[in-house]
């Protein structure tokens, strides 16, 4: 799926990346590292912005499609960085996958203070006109299935760190999508891609036919942000 999600997914609202450089303080010459980079869709972002982008991300797959920056194999718990290596990390649509109690304080580690961390994610569900219920049903099983396996909220990991009390501002927009593309943006989301494809064709090819369009979609981005506290000392 990794093509597919580097192609299919919103891109990210530029007044969310403004901000974010405004509120970390982060001027051009900066280094900054893009966690969890996925395909690299914020990566070639974020390299327009900024001197050094350093690009972390576990999946082979995914990691291949980066084609901007400097590239790196590893995860948020492990960081392949030195000690306060960077300015700044940012971690789109990613942070809800690390183990987020060993994943602070690695990050904490590769700042340089007052570094920060600029968490983005956004939500883009619901469709205006609404999906019919039976195909509401039938998108909506997957993900009861993996609800099981989803971590605690991230949030709850940043008490007692070394960073101050999180910020957040949220950010809205819509683009217009046909039915097929719809389908193939659902086929990123983490339940939906977990399926075999044969499970996920019989799945399409059953709702489909009930889809019409084009639809409105709502986006919904969140940006989350934090910086190390004054003095705080480098986590062992």
């Amino acid at each position: 799926m990794a093509a597919t999600y580097d192609s299919v997914r919103p891109a990210y609202f530029q007044p969310l990346l403004d901000r974010a450089q405004e509120i970390l303080g982060l001027t051009p010459d900066a280094t900054v590292l893009d966690l969890g980079a996925g395909t690299g869709r914020l990566t070639r972002e974020l390299v327009v912005r900024f001197a050094r982008v350093i690009a972390v991300e576990p999946d082979d797959d995914m990691r291949a499609l980066i084609d901007v920056g400097d590239v790196v194999a590893g995860t948020a718990e492990q960081i392949p960085l030195a000690d306060r290596s960077v300015d700044a990390v940012f971690a789109s649509e990613a942070f809800h996958w690390f183990d987020a109690p060993r994943a602070v304080p690695e990050i904490a580690r590769v700042l340089r203070p007052p570094g920060g961390l600029a968490v983005v994610s956004t939500h883009w569900w619901e469709t205006e006109p609404a999906l019919p219920g039976a195909v509401q049903e039938l998108l909506r099983e997957p993900f009861e299935r993996t609800l099981g396996e989803r971590r605690p909220p991230w949030e709850d990991a940043f008490g007692g760190s070394p960073f101050e009390p999180l910020g957040r501002e949220r950010f809205e927009e819509a683009i217009t999508v046909d039915a097929d593309l719809l389908l193939a943006m659902y086929s990123t989301t983490s339940a939906l891609a977990a399926l075999s494809d044969d499970e996920r064709a019989r799945l399409f090819g059953t709702i489909r036919p009930q889809l019409e369009g084009p639809y409105r979609l709502p986006i919904k981005h969140t940006l989350s942000w934090t910086r190390l506290q004054d003095g705080a000392a480098l986590p062992r």
